[in-house]
Order: C-alpha cells, then structure tokens, then sequence
C-alpha cells in the first residue's frame, strides 16, 4: 500500500487559513543536528536519535506525517553523510564507506518518495536501517566496554598469560550487568 507524500505541488497553498496547528513537529534540536554536534561519536546519543527516527518512520499514518518524518530521516542522513567525510569523525574507514552507501539508499528512497508515493514498506525499510545502525553502534561501544574492562581485570590480576578468556568472560559478565540495569 503506497502512502502518498505532500511534496510542494500537492501541498495547500499559502492563501490557506493559519489557524491549523501543526500535526507534527521536529524536535527542538533537529536529529541532524544532534549528529553534527556529536561527530557521530557520542554513541548512546546517536543511538537515541536513529531510533527516533525509526519511530517517527513508522508512526507516520497521514501523508502530512510521512512527509515530515520522511524530510527528517532525509537530513540526518545528510548529516550522518557529512560527518563521515570530517577526518575528526572517529568511524573506521570501512565502516564510513558503508554508512556513505547506506546514506546514498536513504537519499534515492526519499527522493523518489517526493514523486507523490512510497511504499509503507519502504518506510519500514528506512525505519529498520536506523534501528540497525543504532544497535551496531550500541553494540560496538558495548564491545570496546568489554575490552577495556578485561584489561583492567588482566591488570588487578597481576598481567596473567593465558587466561585472556576468563577475563574476557568476566568483564562481559560485569559489563552485561550494566546494560541490564
């Protein structure tokens, strides 16, 4: 089922009456600009705004809100784009060559998306990409968490050789506990 997207030749025109509240408004600070601000280094901050993203993706049930959460996702992942070509952002090289390629796929899904209609699946897709991306990137800090705290533990047990597993498992163990929490 295609939702149709407002784009400017649908929309009301400007003679319309102001008195109709907005049905759905951007955050204060624009996920884009969360994304700037952060570098795409923050990881939980980054997390937080592709997944409201998503939610906003998939909570769209008029082509106002299609068209807004569409316009949104749009613009962060132009932001994401740009960050990834800063030589301070802190993404590995391949990784940033994905993310590039997966911006491009948000770029063209939106666009053609302004031709009138988009497939509710597709939405869905957009929406599952920033749920992917945000939970590789959680799961990416969790695992570089491990790794500094088996080092510590490596370290409080006085540099032991061959028991890299065991602190591993440990700190994994310690660091499971706090995402539980």
């Amino acid at each position: 089922m295609a939702t149709k997207r407002k784009t400017a030749a649908s929309a009301a025109p400007a003679t319309a009456p102001a008195a109709a509240a907005p049905v759905f408004e951007a955050p204060v600070e624009s996920w884009a600009d969360t994304i700037l601000r952060t570098n795409f280094a923050s990881v939980e901050q980054d997390s937080i705004v592709l997944l409201q993203a998503a939610g906003s993706l998939l909570e769209s049930d008029s082509p106002d809100k299609v068209s807004i959460a569409l316009d949104q996702n749009l613009k962060l992942w132009v932001a994401i784009k740009t960050v990834l070509l800063n030589d301070d952002c802190p993404v590995e090289p391949e990784v940033k060559a994905n993310l590039r390629n997966l911006a491009q796929y948000v770029v063209s899904t939106t666009m053609l998306a302004t031709q009138g209609a988009i497939e509710s699946s597709k939405l869905v897709s957009l929406a599952r990409l920033n749920m992917n991306i945000a939970e590789g990137l959680l799961s990416g800090q969790r695992n570089r968490m491990i790794q500094e705290r088996a080092y510590q533990i490596w370290e409080e047990d006085g540099r032991p050789e061959g028991r890299e597993q065991e602190h591993w498992l440990r700190a994994e163990a310690e660091i499971s506990g706090l995402f539980k929490v």
